[in-house]
């Protein structure tokens, strides 16, 4: 921080100034009252002389405790305090853009075509369990395909959000396709049977009136597919996304890690202070999920029809 510091301002050079550090992993614990200080000195993982040093600086008024912007903001590090979520973010940002640009066309028009074209026969029937079957897949299957496929066999690079925007959207491809098929059928048949008997064809009544009085409940459904992607953890562990990496990725095509899987290398590490990044990092997970699942239900009740 402070050769950051002087770099971005060299006049500070021969000056005298005053500047912020994030504490270390001791003098978090001791700030946060988790150390024992009454157990003997070979019971505990801090020195009297650290605790000393410690209290000084409490003393002297010079420890605060302000929101950690850094836990957001700063890539991942060897160090605790100076760990954040940034490259995971953008990670998690990429591969979910993989997953919606793949998954929801795809979806869409498979549901369309099941729903509104395909002949009723023993083939779409296996196709339809099939699908429901897919939905019930644990996930690191779909990690284990992805691993095969994407890297073994086509070479694609390793940890990379594009892989696992892919694997994801294999992952996300029944739940879209089961939320689009049940929101076709929400379409009352007086909406095709009025545009068939105004002339329309059987592509203009799908494209025209059912598909966009279905488009609540489809976008609902790809939502709420996407917050599931959002937080699994083991497709991506096979893919080998829970890499060491310091710094966000700059494309889709770079090593990255993820939310889940970033939770998953901090609740591993041998370090104390990892502990309150963990629970920190979960905070934060389960908030974008609290955001995606409310934007869900927002959209569905702000475009929802009756008839």
């Amino acid at each position: 921080a402070l050769r950051d510091k002087v770099v971005s301002e060299p006049s500070l050079i021969g000056q005298t100034f005053e500047i912020s550090f994030p504490l270390s992993d001791i003098g978090d614990q001791l700030h946060k009252g988790v150390i024992d200080r009454d157990l003997p000195r070979e019971q505990r993982r801090v020195s009297d002389e650290q605790i000393a040093w410690y209290d000084r600086l409490v003393a002297q008024d010079r420890i605060s405790a302000p929101l950690n912007f850094g836990l957001i903001f700063n890539a991942d590090s060897r160090f605790p305090e100076l760990a954040g979520l940034w490259g995971a973010l953008v990670g998690s940002f990429y591969a979910l853009l993989i997953c919606f640009l793949v998954s929801f066309p795809v979806g869409i028009s498979a549901a369309v075509y099941l729903e509104e074209f395909a002949p009723k026969n023993r083939l779409t029937d296996l196709i339809e369990v099939n699908i429901n079957n897919l939905a019930a897949v644990p996930s690191i299957v779909f990690g284990l395909l992805g691993l095969a496929v994407f890297l073994n066999f086509f070479g694609m690079p390793r940890s990379a959000p594009i892989v696992g925007g892919l694997v994801l959207s294999l992952m996300t491809l029944p739940t879209i396709i089961i939320a689009t098929r049940a929101a076709l059928k929400a379409v009352p048949p007086s909406i095709r049977e009025a545009a068939i008997g105004v002339g329309a064809s059987k592509m203009q009544t799908v494209g025209h009136h059912v598909l966009p009085l279905a488009m609540p409940g489809i976008l609902t459904g790809t939502i709420i597919g996407l917050a599931q992607a959002l937080g699994e953890t083991a497709p991506l562990l096979l893919i080998g996304m829970n890499a060491f990496i310091t710094a966000a990725p700059d494309s889709m095509f770079n090593p990255s890690t993820a939310l889940p899987t970033q939770i998953y290398i901090w609740a591993d590490s041998p370090e104390r202070g990892f502990t309150s990044r963990t629970s920190a990092a979960i905070i934060v997970l389960l908030g974008f999920l609290v955001c995606m699942n409310a934007i869900a239900i927002y959209m569905r009740k702000r475009f929802e029809r009756r008839w």
